[in-house]
């Protein structure tokens, strides 16, 4: 009972001591909780916007999307070359293409299936490093000597006397057949249109031990900012195969041109004039 009787003291504010006091009761205001507002999801146009905008900083000589690659029924979500003039030609020196993926699932359509595989590849590539790091200070002899710059520096692994490395190449070799056979990304590497090959996708989606080696990686930022997660191995196309891809830049780079002057084609070619769409007007990417 005098515990209770403290208690409504302490909450009223006065002392028996002093019966003169009158009862003050003491309120408290509770801080306001700021409501933190989430972006909504990423959508498909989000992630190519952010595509085009790291493909902008690379300075590329050109750029466009839905791009068909050798494969007719195949299109690269961006793709972009640069050129180099040789004996008063422009051929292209360079080729990329850049998917991209909202979910796991869009990556691999059959996820559920191959998730024990992929966990299987990220163990494989881990160990892979770690044998990497010993092949470094056991066989010296491996680093290439014509680098003019340290951080640049490359290592012939596969020359390697390491048995265990090698045994570790053919389980990645294996399981990434096993994940991507048939795949887009694999026919999309097959069709050897693009040097170099990036999947984009929302920030932690995949990891990069989850693609197939050449296959490099982008994260996407809900404020579209882009972090490059992993670099892309160069895939040394024909010539007469980059030429191609820029072709069908080109071409796809013509029916933005039309459309966006209010131009589209009859069936025998004519032109027709349509108004010219309105730029939507959007707010400013912070």
């Amino acid at each position: 009972m005098k515990k209770k009787k403290a208690d409504d003291q302490l909450i009223l504010g006065f002392d028996e001591t002093e019966p003169q006091a009158r009862p003050q009761i003491r309120t408290q205001t509770r801080p306001q909780v700021k409501k933190r507002v989430e972006k909504p999801p990423l959508q498909p146009l989000d992630l190519k916007r952010a595509a085009l905008g790291w493909l902008v900083a690379q300075k590329p000589d050109a750029i466009s999307v839905r791009v068909p690659t050798r494969i007719s029924k195949y299109c690269a979500d961006v793709a972009a070359f640069w050129s180099v003039g040789r004996r008063g030609k422009l051929l292209p020196k360079k080729t990329l293409i850049i998917e991209t993926r909202n979910n796991r699932e869009e990556c691999w359509p059959d996820c559920s299936r191959h998730e024990g595989l992929l966990n299987q590849l990220k163990e494989a590539k881990e160990l892979k490093r770690s044998i990497e790091a010993k092949i470094r200070k056991n066989e010296p002899n491996l680093k290439d000597t014509d680098n003019l710059f340290n951080e640049y520096e490359s290592w012939r692994y596969k020359e390697s006397k390491n048995k265990e490395y090698h045994k570790c190449l053919k389980e990645i070799d294996k399981l990434e057949r096993a994940v991507y056979n048939g795949s887009f990304f694999e026919q999309l590497r097959r069709a050897e249109v693009a040097d170099y090959l990036y999947l984009a996708v929302p920030e932690g989606t995949v990891h990069s031990d989850e693609l197939a080696d050449s296959w490099g990686l982008i994260y996407v930022k809900p404020d579209l900012g882009t972090e490059l997660v992993k670099a892309a191995e160069f895939w040394d196309c024909p010539v007469e195969r980059k030429m191609h891809l820029a072709q069908n830049i080109a071409i796809t780079c013509r029916k933005s041109l039309l459309f966006s002057l209010g131009i589209r084609e009859n069936a025998d070619g004519r032109p027709v004039f349509t108004p010219i769409p309105h730029r939507r007007r959007g707010k400013a990417v912070s």
